[in-house]
This record gives structure tokens, C-alpha cells and sequence, in this order.
């Protein structure tokens, strides 16, 4: 066992690096590489999906994703990445559903 510490990539769902870059490569064996886009990587891995959504992740998944699909012999930079944002973009407290009658939702 190695004394080092694993490289935390999302805290919310307890994805480490390592974690990402097994993800990666079961997802490119599952789908192959013309399908292996960013969204489907984020579904594969759930990171970008948890408490945060992608706030405090998002920037070292893309790098995984990105280091991982230049390891394929596939050009990707940050820049070009394009990902679905699904609402809500904020958090919203329960209790503002919870004051609010039916009729005004």
C-alpha cells in the first residue's frame, strides 16, 4: 500500500483520480472513443453532479478527461469542451419549497 495520498477530483461524490481515469476507460470500452464526449464522462463518473454541481470539480474532471483522450491520440483542449449545465444553476433551499403553498409553484 502506498503512503501517498489519493488526488481528490470531485469531494461531493468521492471521486479520486484514479477513480476518474478507471471511469474514463471503462466508459471508452463501452461506448468506444467517437462517443466518449465530456457529458457521457460525467454521467459515467458522476462527478459535476453532487452538492456543488461541477462548482468545486469541474475544471480537474475536464483535465482527466482531457489528458486521458490525448493518451488515445485524440486532440482535445478545454476550450473546445462543451457541456450540458441542468437546472438548477444555484442551490435552492428546501425550506423555500417548504413555505410556499401549491398554488404559488
Amino acid at each position: 500500500m502506498s503512503s501517498e495520498q489519493p488526488t481528490i477530483i470531485c469531494r461531493c461524490m468521492d471521486r479520486t483520480q484514479e477513480d476518474m481515469v478507471n471511469t474514463f476507460r471503462f466508459m471508452v470500452k463501452v461506448l468506444g472513443v467517437e462517443a466518449a464526449d465530456i457529458n457521457n464522462y460525467r454521467r459515467f463518473s458522476a462527478a459535476t453532479t453532487g452538492f456543488c454541481q461541477g462548482r468545486g470539480c469541474l475544471s480537474l474532471t475536464q483535465r482527466v478527461y482531457v489528458s486521458e483522450m490525448k493518451k488515445l491520440g485524440v486532440d482535445v483542449s478545454m476550450d473546445e469542451l462543451r457541456y450540458r449545465v441542468r437546472s438548477p444553476l444555484q442551490p435552492v433551499p428546501l425550506g423555500v419549497f417548504a413555505k410556499s403553498s401549491i398554488e404559488e409553484v
